[in-house]
């Protein structure tokens, strides 16, 4: 399988999209704590055999989120990395965003583990194909 990668400079091009976009306190991102986050994740495609798209997208949610290496808009940007993500392995979620802000809270705050935020990754891309 040829799964598709995040660098730390596209996941800081997003953040500057989104508070561009919107409110947040604009600043320099701590590139060293991003690349060691997005470590994990590539250390978990090698060594512990994930290759689920979703589970690696919830992953990648949950990682930049908590990993605090942005001025602000960690959780947005990590899930519109999640999404990206999903896009760039051909699937997509046409339904609204909305819910997905309060499922970051319940990831970042481990109400919600990695495989139940996949899990509704999948849930929405699978609903929007019935469309």
């Amino acid at each position: 399988m040829n799964l598709v990668r995040f660098p730390a400079s596209r996941v800081i091009e997003i953040n500057a999209f989104i508070l561009s976009k919107g409110p947040g306190k604009k600043g320099a991102p701590d590139k060293g704590k991003l690349e060691g986050a997005l470590s994990r994740i590539d250390s978990a495609i090698a060594y512990e055999g994930l290759s689920d798209i979703f589970e690696i997208a919830a992953k990648y949610a949950k990682v930049i989120a908590q990993a605090h290496a942005l001025s602000d808009a960690n959780k947005r940007t990590g899930l519109m990395v999640a999404l990206e993500y999903l896009s760039l392995n051909e699937y997509e979620i046409q339904k609204d965003y909305e819910p997905f802000a309060d499922a970051m809270v319940d990831l970042v705050l481990d109400a919600l583990t990695e495989q139940e935020f996949a899990d509704l990754l999948y849930a929405a891309c699978t609903a929007s194909a019935d469309l």
